[in-house]
């Protein structure tokens, strides 16, 4: 979370883990995916995003930012003059329709906000255990406000 302004980031990777390396005797949950990890399930490790800038945080920039697999919104963006150069964002795999339907996203750009610059967004799913319809991967705000 950002909470003040005139940040600089540079390569960023917030990431909810989906995997993690089996210990001694521990089998594989999805041995089709992997027989060397155990797959992160729906409950796990809740982590509701990987990114907040604040709206009292102006000025932000940041090149090189990804996140992924958070089991909400991944990216909420509230502050004024944000600026981000790539971006890379994966939906967690392990969400059922509810993520679709409370339609959480990849980005957002709060409601409040009049300027925002983005480049180079890549947001993607592999939704592994149900299917989920997500209706947009990035929400911003209209240049009347709405």
């Amino acid at each position: 979370r950002i909470h003040s302004g005139n940040v600089y980031g540079d390569n960023l990777w917030l990431w909810r883990a989906d995997h993690v390396r089996l210990g001694p005797k521990e089998e594989a949950n999805f041995p089709n995916i992997s027989l060397k990890y155990r797959q992160t399930q729906q409950g796990e490790c809740e982590v509701k995003n990987g990114l907040v800038v604040d709206a009292g945080a102006p000025n932000v920039t940041i090149v090189g930012l990804a996140v992924e697999h958070t089991t909400e919104d991944q990216t909420v963006w509230n502050g004024e003059n944000g600026r981000v150069y790539f971006y890379q964002s994966e939906f967690p795999y392990d969400v059922d329709r509810s993520f679709g339907d409370n339609k959480f996203v990849g980005y957002r750009i709060g409601p409040n906000v009049k300027h925002h610059e983005a480049a180079g967004l890549g947001i993607y799913s592999n939704f592994r255990d149900h299917d989920v319809e997500v209706e947009t991967a990035v929400v911003h705000p209209t240049a009347n406000g709405g």
